[in-house]
């Protein structure tokens, strides 16, 4: 090879650039967020999204992650995110925080890090794409979530009705019970196909999130028939939640080919108080029982009274 040769080879060679494939994480379109994955509990499956946040962890209902355990203070902890660095605090819990086994007081996490909060909850704090936590909380929906109401299922439903009922009974508060079920929902199928009924339960569970607090816990128990449980409340209060759902849903108008469907519910309200009722089972049972004095009566009603 002459002189020249070789100077133009070593040139083009120069010119040349070989680029080594890029990872998806380098990618902005592909960026990866701090995420708080939920390990056990009731709520087990969710992923919380943590880019930007601050986010109380207890049993208070207003704590962003709520879990109802009897060993999680009520705000036991915080965890928040700013930039690249997330922080886990302990807010003076009786039962403590614990990352990777070792009791902490406040911690900037890593990227794998295992997360106790009190005795029996456990997290997963980890970046991850977009579609990882998509992914997740779809299958959270799925196992927990009616697909047509967006409400919770009836097994999440029984479970938290059972500890919803042993906390009352622990710490001597009221829990009432709503079963509400859809008047005349048969008519509604027959005269205008099972499409218009299922479009009609889907605005109602709509209706149902949007006219309950948070802290309220709202299924669909079966066909046309919900469940509302409500926390610390008592008979008085709970007749003023059932009456705001009863009156928004009579006063929507549900639409189908520019005519206006008129539907409306009937409610039976059961309240545990002072140990009066021994299951979550008995509490079902007579609310349902309520429920159906409320359509012998003439529906687009409620009925409340104190068990014996």
């Amino acid at each position: 090879m002459s002189d020249n040769d070789f100077k133009d080879d070593q040139e083009q060679r120069e010119k040349t650039q070989i680029g080594s494939p890029r990872m998806k994480s380098e990618d902005s379109s592909q960026a990866m967020d701090p995420c708080l994955t939920q390990l056990s509990g009731l709520g087990s499956g969710q992923v919380f999204n943590l880019k930007n946040q601050t986010l109380k962890i207890g049993r208070d209902r207003a704590c962003q992650i709520w879990v109802e355990d009897p060993h999680i203070s009520r705000i036991h902890a915080v965890i928040s995110n700013e930039g690249e660095t997330t922080t886990l605090k302990d807010e003076g819990s009786t039962n403590g925080v614990f990352i990777n086994g070792t009791k902490i007081k406040n911690q900037v996490l890593k990227n794998g890090d295992r997360i106790l909060i009190g005795t029996r909850l456990f997290f997963k704090y980890s970046l991850e794409f977009a579609d990882y936590q998509r992914v997740q909380n779809q299958k959270y929906m799925q196992a927990n979530c009616d697909s047509l109401t967006k409400l919770y299922n009836k097994r999440f439903f029984v479970d938290v009705l059972s500890r919803e009922l042993s906390y009352s009974r622990r710490n001597k508060n009221p829990l009432s019970l709503l079963m509400l079920d859809i008047d005349y929902f048969k008519k509604i199928n027959d005269s205008y196909g099972h499409l218009v009924g299922d479009r009609v339960l889907a605005e109602i569970g709509e209706l149902i999130r949007k006219t309950l607090r948070h802290e309220n816990i709202a299924c669909r128990y079966g066909g046309e028939e919900f469940a509302v449980v409500l926390r610390n409340t008592g008979p008085m209060a709970a007749e003023t939640v059932a009456e705001r759902l009863r009156s928004t849903i009579e006063k929507t108008n549900f639409t189908h080919l520019n005519q206006q469907l008129k539907v409306t519910i009937s409610i039976g309200i059961a309240t545990f108080d002072h140990n009066n009722f021994e299951t979550y089972e008995e509490l079902i049972k007579y609310a349902d029982e309520l429920l159906y004095e409320s359509k012998l009566n003439g529906r687009n009603r409620i009925t409340l009274k104190k068990a014996a």
